[in-house]
């Protein structure tokens, strides 16, 4: 096992290892082979330590307490509850349909998932002292975060909610023309006589919704000259809260499928993976302890690169 010299890295590596999906495994199993009628029952059970995967886990209900509301949908598969949600359309790499209770255990598997790395890569990220994320191309910061190699990119683009876009206090870009394209549109949209990413970093309202456009050499604006850190990080947006290990036991695709009913849904392939994106140092530094976490899912770990 990798060791942390400084042990900054100690609480993201403890979450790392010890993972919530074999207790979710655990708790699908007893909620729908056994006589409890509401998830909760099973979580009021489980008040005794268990060890699943060769990991001991002292609290069990206290560790899936955060979990509850998605567990709670196992209770559509007995019949105890409707979905509190519009279900996507899930299939197979062999584009078949799932069968709805193994495409309903993937969507609770995937949000649980998300709901866990987003903490564990938190731990992770703030104590690395990297700014991989928060730079154009090619900045002087990738070669402080230990990257190596010219990247062949000519912008990065960090997708924005519309609630998101006053956090940055650059200039904005929303025309017709914008609204109709997207950022790797052929040919690029063009501003000022030039492609938009000759441009300095900027905020661009696209077909897809707001992005903010850091250009080769840039940096997010909100990141501190002299500190490195996130000047808005209690507030940075929901796409900064979740680099490097991604959950991908689900990828949406750009499909769409019509239900009966008219109603179009968005269509998400089974990938049952994590993510991990190899130009990120603390991924590099504890790729075994990645591997495990996701082997301890029954996932299959997948490591690539992003950045280059």
């Amino acid at each position: 096992m990798v060791q942390a010299e400084t042990g900054k890295f100690d609480s993201g590596l403890a979450r790392l290892q010890r993972p919530v999906l074999p207790l979710v495994n655990m708790v699908q199993f007893l909620y729908l082979t056994g006589p409890c009628g509401t998830v909760a029952e099973v979580l009021d059970r489980m008040t005794k330590p268990v060890e699943l995967e060769g990991v001991l886990y002292a609290n069990p209900r206290r560790e899936l307490e955060e979990y509850t509301l998605f567990l709670r949908e196992l209770e559509v598969m007995k019949g105890k509850k409707k979905l509190s949600f519009t279900f996507p359309f899930i299939i197979d790499e062999k584009q078949k349909p799932l069968p709805g209770r193994k495409a309903l255990e993937l969507w609770i598997r995937q949000q649980v998932l998300s709901r866990e790395l987003e903490t564990i890569n938190s731990l992770l990220c703030g104590p690395c002292g990297c700014v991989l994320c928060c730079t154009g191309p090619n900045s002087e910061h990738d070669r402080d975060s230990g990257f190596r190699g010219r990247m062949k990119q000519e912008f990065f683009e960090i997708p924005l909610e519309e609630s998101e876009v006053s956090l940055f206090g650059v200039d904005t870009f929303d025309t017709a023309e914008s609204r109709a394209m997207t950022a790797r549109s052929e040919p690029p949209l063009q501003r000022d006589g030039r492609p938009f990413y000759r441009n300095a970093t900027s905020l661009y309202h696209w077909q897809n919704g707001w992005s903010m456009v850091l250009p080769e050499g840039a940096a997010c604006p909100r990141l501190a000259v002299d500190t490195k850190k996130c000047l808005v990080y209690e507030k940075r947006p929901q796409v900064c809260r979740k680099p490097q290990i991604f959950p991908y036991i689900l990828e949406k695709t750009p499909d769409t499928a019509k239900r009966s009913d008219g109603v179009l849904l968005p269509v998400f392939m089974a990938r049952n993976k994590v993510l991990a994106v190899w130009d990120c140092p603390y991924v590099r530094k504890f790729q075994q302890e990645i591997g495990a976490y996701a082997e301890m899912g029954g996932l299959e770990p997948v490591f690539k690169k992003s950045k280059t």
